[in-house]
């Protein structure tokens, strides 16, 4: 009977590990999905008479391209302009709108990979070492060498902290980005085996 139920226990563990993923990802999807086809699904109905699944999605990648095209010639820069200004003054809406007009702005500068390297940095406190992401290049601060450093929550990678530390305080890594996500949203459960760091203060 014991043999029996740690059988029936690990089986069932390496049953959740398989496929708790697959679900989870599964669920994301339906979900972008539904929105998507959300946001222009109800506007093409109505001009359509009829509903069509997916047509929202399809409407939207159609909408994006027409914006793409209208930002290559003069008369459709110029009305983007205009309408760039008018959010921008807008009361509440212009704090939304800038904000997300930096994010993308900050990874259109870095298309390849907006998170430049994997670092680690002494957090939240002396003596503990946190994974980070080096998001951009030292910046001068009052004289002082700066870097902005992304410091990501477990499980939910998009949210943390943006942190300045001082340039000689960061330990660069040879980690890759992927390793260090796939470590940030598993809790550690998933980490290297090893990590090698440059730059430790205790190094000779």
């Amino acid at each position: 009977m014991n043999w029996l139920g740690r059988h029936l226990r690990n089986r069932l563990l390496a049953g959740v590990v398989v496929g708790v993923p697959v679900v989870i990802t599964y669920l994301v999807l339906a979900w972008l999905f539904s929105f998507a086809d959300g946001v222009l699904g109800p506007v093409i109905d109505w001009l359509t008479g009829r509903h069509i699944p997916g047509v929202g999605i399809a409407g939207g990648l159609l909408l994006l391209y027409l914006l793409g095209l209208l930002s290559t010639n003069v008369l459709g820069r110029w009305m983007i302009h205009v309408g760039d200004s008018a959010l921008r003054r807008t009361p509440i809406v212009s704090v939304m709108y800038k904000a997300a007009k930096q994010v993308m702005n900050a990874i259109s500068v870095s298309r390849e990979n907006p998170f430049q390297r994997v670092v680690l940095v002494e957090f939240p406190r002396a003596g503990t070492l946190a994974v980070g992401f080096a998001t951009g290049p030292a910046i001068d601060v009052s004289g002082k060498r700066m870097l902005p450093v992304f410091i990501s929550g477990s499980p939910n990678a998009s949210s943390g902290f943006t942190i300045l530390f001082p340039e000689a305080d960061v330990i660069p890594t040879t980690m890759t980005t992927e390793d260090a996500i796939r470590m940030v949203i598993s809790w550690g459960f998933s980490s290297p085996t090893s990590v090698r760091a440059t730059g430790l203060k205790d190094e000779t």
